[in-house]
């Protein structure tokens, strides 16, 4: 008469034996964990942090699972500042992206914790793979990749993800603390193709009982004037005359809007929302649905009309149908340079296909 449900199955590389547990468990703790152990049942509180750090510490490569049920990374996250932790909402939203694009598993970013300096700069900081963000052949690596100069000597933090056929290396550069960001920008590369992707997150708020975005802002205004500034000289670049430089369209700038980011770090699935390339935002602006009873602007899932959600995005963007040629991508350094100059957040991320079979050819 009862059943129990389990969901994300967790291998240990080794076993921990229960009788190791026992025996590390404080005694005054271990009667009430031994019982448990025998019979079932919830731990209370201290005894449940005590049995995390003495499996995590039995099992390291299960530490960054078990952190998420810790008590004191739950108060350090709650410290954080209402600001903090919307930009590292964003933040967390563009990288996860990269991820799912690259083919490369969410889980990467499980654990996420407030770093041991307790002062977080960056959504990267908080990962447990940060510690190669240092390495000298990741960053020669990137020396040779266009647009990465303009964020060479910036303030960063740099994570390496890597599986059997793709590495990924997500760079995070702002010019302000995260408080003050206003905002945040993925830039993708994908390596095989030589293609450059551009995304750009907008919040919707709620309004009646449905997610709205109003516009136009002078924010918005003065970002979609940048982006027009550098489609002016991608389009003074020759016509593409490569295989690997088709493109559907050329146009590299797309716009996120979804409903406003909560950061909830162990949830690692993407939000729901509607990609919607550049060149049909300019139109669908000025549509006549969009005008509210008012003269004011709105957006919503219930007039937006069309857009891509996320899986239809990926698929577009892993295969390299929609972004810069090979040539324009060898002009991208100024885009690059006036989102930093911005105040917004760069997420920038370098996907190289390490499958000899898929790797185009140079």
């Amino acid at each position: 008469m009862r059943r129990l449900n389990l969901h994300d199955i967790y291998t240990l590389k080794s076993p921990v034996d229960i009788d190791d547990i026992e025996k590390r468990v404080p005694n005054k703790l271990k009667k009430k964990v031994s019982e448990k152990i025998a019979f079932g049942g919830l731990l209370p509180p201290k005894s449940f942090e005590s049995f995390l750090n003495i499996v995590s510490s039995l099992a390291p490569d299960s530490s960054r699972i078990l952190s998420r049920f810790s008590e004191a990374r739950y108060r350090r996250i709650q410290n954080l500042s209402s600001q903090v932790r919307a930009t590292l909402a964003e933040q967390k939203e563009a990288v996860a992206t990269a991820l799912t694009i690259a083919g490369i598993g969410r889980d990467e970013i499980y654990g996420w914790d407030v770093n041991d300096k307790g002062t977080t700069t960056s959504f990267l900081d908080g990962l447990e793979q940060v510690r190669l963000r240092e390495d000298p052949m990741v960053v020669n690596d990137l020396n040779s990749l266009p647009g990465y100069e303009a964020i060479r000597h910036t303030s960063h933090a740099l994570v390496v993800f890597e599986n059997t056929q793709s590495k990924l290396t997500v760079v995070l550069a702002n010019r302000l603390p995260l408080e003050k960001q206003l905002g945040v920008d993925l830039i993708y590369y994908n390596e095989t193709f030589s293609c450059f992707l551009m995304v750009q997150y907008k919040a919707m708020e709620e309004e009646g009982g449905q997610a709205v975005y109003r516009f136009p802002n002078q924010q918005l205004s003065d970002e979609i004037d940048r982006m027009r500034l550098v489609l002016s000289e991608l389009r003074k670049v020759g016509p593409n005359a490569e295989a690997d430089g088709f493109r559907l369209s050329e146009n590299p700038f797309f716009l996120k809007i979804c409903p406003r980011l909560v950061f909830d770090p162990d949830n690692i699935g993407l939000v729901k929302g509607m990609y919607l390339p550049l060149d049909y935002w300019d139109l669908l602006s000025e549509h006549p649905t969009t005008v509210g009873p008012k003269g004011g602007k709105r957006l919503s899932y219930n007039n937006v009309r069309r857009y891509f959600d996320n899986t239809e995005f990926v698929t577009i963007a892993s295969g390299g149908w929609v972004g810069t040629t090979i040539a324009q991508s060898k002009h991208l350094e100024s885009a690059i340079r006036s989102t930093l100059k911005s105040g917004r957040a760069v997420v920038f991320a370098v996907n190289i296909q390490t499958d000899r079979r898929h790797r185009r050819n140079r």
